[in-house]
């Protein structure tokens, strides 16, 4: 069990004024047009950036570098992936950020933030989702749930073809982004055994 420092005060979430619906109103008809998303972009980077700062304090870290990006598309709310160096990418669903804004806000940004976290103060090989990111939430004081629950049937998943890659202990099966990213020259390492994964030899049959 990993025990945390005294907690100090997590930022709230974001001031009343700011808040997309109000008690007994129906959701539906406070959903924010394509005007108002530019607004929540900016929120959801000021909040992403706040608790960055919160945690790097509290664990008496280097905040780590991040660059924001509300560009995700397909069913998933949010993503984090680690560029060269230190700098992290962080990347947010328009389209449920327009539709969850509040909610989003106080739930999803946090899940992403204490996964730039706990990989930036634990290292790659921890679990995404395992006791470090969950003891982060919980001093954000946001339930550690995996997966959004978001109503996301009107919305397309991406297709991407696969391809096959493997490292010293098992077989990967990597998107083509990451593929053509490896052919660039970036590298990615197994979270089990810590080698780098490379194109596996396709063997033919009769």
């Amino acid at each position: 069990m990993m025990s945390l420092p005294e907690k100090e005060p997590m930022p709230s979430v974001i001031p009343p004024s700011s808040r997309l619906t109000g008690a007994g109103q129906d959701p539906s008809a406070s959903l924010p047009t394509p005007q108002s998303l530019e607004p929540l972009i900016a929120l959801a980077g000021a909040r992403t950036r706040t608790l960055l700062e919160s945690a790097a304090r509290h664990f008496g870290l280097a905040t780590p570098g991040v660059e924001i990006r509300c560009d995700l598309r397909g069913r998933g709310a949010g993503q984090v992936r680690r560029q060269a160096g230190q700098l992290w990418t962080v990347r947010y669903n328009p389209a449920l950020l327009a539709r969850h804004g509040e909610d989003f806000l106080a739930r999803t940004v946090p899940h992403e933030v204490a996964h730039v976290i706990a990989f930036h103060r634990h290292g790659p090989r921890i679990e995404p989702h395992g006791t470090e990111w969950r003891a982060i939430m919980h001093l954000f004081g946001v339930p550690p749930t995996r997966c959004h629950d978001y109503d996301v049937s009107d919305l397309k998943t991406r297709n991407l073809d696969r391809f096959p890659y493997r490292c010293g202990c098992r077989s990967h099966l990597l998107t083509s982004i990451r593929h053509h990213r490896i052919q660039r020259g970036q590298r990615y390492l197994c979270r089990a055994c810590g080698q780098a994964l490379v194109p596996a030899v396709a063997t033919g049959s009769d």
